[in-house]
């Protein structure tokens, strides 16, 4: 019996190939294997062995970083263990074990977060670069939130960050947004020509 892992670089799972050789096995029938990687279901052909020469193979792709129990199930001689397992472990009927395959120490693959491109919003007329930090301390950082933004809350931001930004108005910024979000550039600089500081 083997048990022979196929592990590749930043990946999240390994391929492991169970074999019974044909000494090994108690007869000529059909074994299951059998598992928490298929909930022990015995009436899936899923998890039948296949059959080469005399010998029985399966391949099973596994989630690393996790433990998995299994057994054999030979058609006309029962249950039984594989001999090669990494550990084995009781079993929820008294005096049994099951085989381990043990992939715990095999490290998942991590997920880089992908990053948000942030927009430039200072392409807003009216928007500095000072507004702009504000923006982005306030969660609108690309063009498509600012243009889902009401006036409303725009002009309540501005006026929480002091009287020094009250002279600004935010009247046309989410129109200007939505220009620039839909790549618009022509249409809002003919805009951005009859506004003054944004109005």
């Amino acid at each position: 019996m083997a048990l022979v892992k196929e592990i590749k670089k930043n990946s999240s799972h390994t391929t492991v190939k169970f074999t019974i050789e044909e000494q090994e096995a108690p007869s000529t029938s059909s074994i299951l294997l059998l598992g928490d990687f298929n909930n022990w279901q015995t009436n899936s052909s899923a998890s039948q062995m296949k059959k080469e020469g005399n010998t029985f193979v399966k391949n099973i792709k596994l989630e690393n970083g996790k433990r998995y129990e299994f057994r054999y199930l030979s058609e006309d001689n029962g249950w039984f263990n594989d001999s090669e397992a990494d550990a084995y472990t009781a079993s929820p009927f008294e005096g049994i074990e099951n085989g381990v395959v043990d992939l715990s120490a095999i490290p998942t693959k991590k997920k880089v977060a992908k990053e948000v491109q942030k927009d430039d919003l200072k392409k807003i007329e009216g928007v500095g670069p000072k507004l702009s930090s504000i923006l982005i301390e306030n969660g609108i950082d690309t063009f498509e939130k600012l243009s889902n933004t009401s006036i409303s809350v725009l002009e309540g931001i501005i006026k929480e960050a002091g009287p020094r930004f009250r002279m600004h108005k935010p009247g046309t910024w989410p129109q200007q947004a939505k220009l620039a979000k839909d790549g618009k550039w022509e249409e809002l600089k003919q805009l951005q020509e009859i506004l003054d500081g944004g109005k």
